[in-house]
């Protein structure tokens, strides 16, 4: 049995903000041009924006926060979108300037919105829950980057006229973060 006490109430809180750019997952949507190349959206992909709040506990670090992860695909008679709102909770193990950490991020309001000739891509998804681990290199005390996997999966609702499906949205990417 494993028993873990955090001294909350004497743990240094710090707002928290973050970029990320992200890389993976399944094909949901691939957009041919006129000059017949193509861009793809993917479910793992591209940037994220995280705010929230950091603490430091005797032997740990930990994190909520709360963002957007985004991809779009923009043409002069349409454009698709891609968005899902985040949420994570995170703890974080310190070794000097290392930090190794994990834990569990729920992402909602899954959406893939077109307009004009894209709009036969719209779909909704079901809100996910996944699991996340980070490795941060802190170069100071208030600003790091971190390589960051993401494990979580979508389900295709059936709106829009579209069948269920699963789709992979696992992804791996950069972050930079800092806290004041």
């Amino acid at each position: 049995m494993f028993i873990f006490i955090a001294d909350i109430a004497n743990a240094e809180v710090d707002f928290f903000a973050g970029m990320g750019l992200h890389s993976g997952g399944d094909t949901l949507a691939t957009v041919i041009f006129t000059d017949d190349s193509n861009e793809k959206i993917k479910a793992g992909e591209l940037v994220s924006i995280d705010l929230g709040m950091a603490w430091d506990m005797e032997s740990m670090e930990g994190r909520a926060t709360i963002g957007l992860k985004n991809d779009q695909i923009t043409a002069t008679n349409g454009d698709l979108d891609f968005t899902r709102y985040t949420s994570q909770i995170m703890l974080f193990y310190p070794l000097e300037r290392w930090h190794f950490g994990g834990g569990l991020t729920y992402h909602f309001d899954i959406e893939l919105d077109g307009s004009g000739q894209a709009s036969v891509a719209n779909a909704k998804y079901r809100n996910a829950l996944g699991f996340v681990a980070e490795i941060d290199y802190y170069f100071n005390n208030w600003f790091f980057i971190g390589l960051q996997y993401t494990d979580i999966e979508y389900d295709r609702s059936t709106s829009y006229g579209k069948s269920e499906r699963t789709f992979d949205g696992s992804s791996i990417g950069i972050v930079f973060a800092g806290r004041w």
